[in-house]
């Protein structure tokens, strides 16, 4: 019976690793109160990549605040509120340097200073079966605001070895850049996101289990960049996304594998595989240790080019985000959980590294700027 318990109690977090999937079956008995703080940096860019100006890159703080608490006997309350500091440097433009490579012109560190602010209040009533969950959300920032919603409800079947979920999510969000007037760029514009997904979850035995997950998100109006000189996108996109995930727990070792695979598409051109491996470690009643590593690839997008043309018309599409380049990256990290009663604290640190060479994909056209990032986190949960 002890093994028993250990696998249900790790299969039981399986939810929480896929997007759209509900992470409990029961209206929760206490309140949990968190926060989490986060410290993202991206590693300065070499003389070769950007030969005038900053070197600096974008560096992020964020702070995260969650309640979660019951309401009654089948109903529970979520209220979530994020706050973001950014400063740095974004590509501006590329061009050719005197080898005729790409090198990228950089926006200055001392321009961008950034503040997002964010509130989100959901609930989730609780069937017999099942249960139906839905959110809504104010983001604003000094050029960006945006106002989401969704639900998605999930039932069980087969004696709660199977469960199916379906959800739908949409926002709308408006761009107005701060410095419109002094570079010509748009004044006010935009976009509008909706997605659906669908997923399936099975319990194989007490010791294992698997999910996947299909969805579909359709986005448009203005999606270029309205801060880079030369950037021309669609004003509609599809994206459709695979998920799978596979968990196991090892009684011998007392711990847990966790495996995902992703496959994503879109009709801007790009197709990407990502792939991730964890293992979950018990050590003793109070302590776990989590090990991760990631893999990622992607194709270009059919307008991406790695040294913009200032000659071609604007009604041509065409973009020098690195973002729409062909490349692979490669990010390790580890995690250590500390569960004390009713405090838990959770460290992470993460390394990130995005190469051309790692892609498994044809790489038509070299992208300079390729992003190199280090983020270390910790987060506070106290029930009551």
């Amino acid at each position: 019976m002890k093994a028993t318990s250990k696998s249900l109690i790790a299969l039981s977090t399986t939810a929480l690793a896929l997007p759209g999937i509900a992470g409990a079956d029961a209206p929760p008995t206490v309140k949990t109160l968190s926060y989490k703080i986060s410290s993202y940096k991206e590693d300065e860019l070499s003389r070769k990549e950007a030969p005038l100006g900053d070197l600096d890159r974008y560096d992020i703080d964020v702070h995260q605040f969650q309640l979660v608490s019951p309401l009654g006997r089948n109903m529970s309350l979520r209220v979530d509120a994020n706050y973001e500091s950014l400063s740095g440097a974004s590509p501006w433009f590329t061009s050719a340097g005197l080898d005729g490579n790409p090198i990228v012109n950089l926006s200055g560190a001392s321009g961008i200073h950034d503040r997002r602010s964010e509130l989100a209040i959901g609930g989730s009533y609780y069937l017999l079966n099942g249960s139906i969950s839905g959110n809504v959300g104010y983001s604003e920032e000094n050029d960006y605001r945006a106002i989401y919603g969704g639900f998605n409800g999930e039932r069980h079947f087969n004696n709660e070895l199977t469960t199916l979920a379906l959800g739908f999510s949409y926002s709308s969000d408006e761009i107005f850049p701060t410095d419109a007037t002094l570079f010509n760029r748009v004044s006010d514009e935009s976009k509008h996101s909706s997605s659906v997904f669908f997923s399936i979850s099975q319990v194989i035995n007490q010791f294992s289990s698997f999910q996947s997950a299909l969805s579909i998100t359709e986005q448009s109006g203005f999606l270029s960049d309205p801060y880079k000189l030369r950037d021309s996108r669609p004003d509609d996109k599809t994206q459709f996304a695979l998920s799978n995930s596979y968990r196991r727990f090892l009684v011998e070792a007392d711990a847990s594998l966790h495996i995902n695979y992703r496959y994503y598409h879109d009709d801007f051109g790009i197709s990407s595989h990502t792939a991730d491996l964890s293992w979950h470690q018990n050590l003793g009643r109070r302590f776990r240790a989590i090990p991760s590593i990631r893999y990622y690839s992607q194709s270009s997008a059919d307008f991406f080019t790695n040294i913009d043309d200032f000659l071609k018309p604007l009604t041509e599409y065409q973009s020098s985000d690195y973002r729409f380049s062909a490349f692979g990256a490669i990010s390790g990290g580890i995690s250590f959980v500390a569960d004390m009663g009713n405090w838990k604290a959770t460290l992470t640190a993460e390394r990130y590294l995005a190469n051309e060479d790692y892609s498994v994909h044809s790489v038509n056209q070299s992208s300079t700027a390729l992003v190199k990032y280090t983020r270390l986190s910790l987060g506070i949960d106290f029930t009551f």
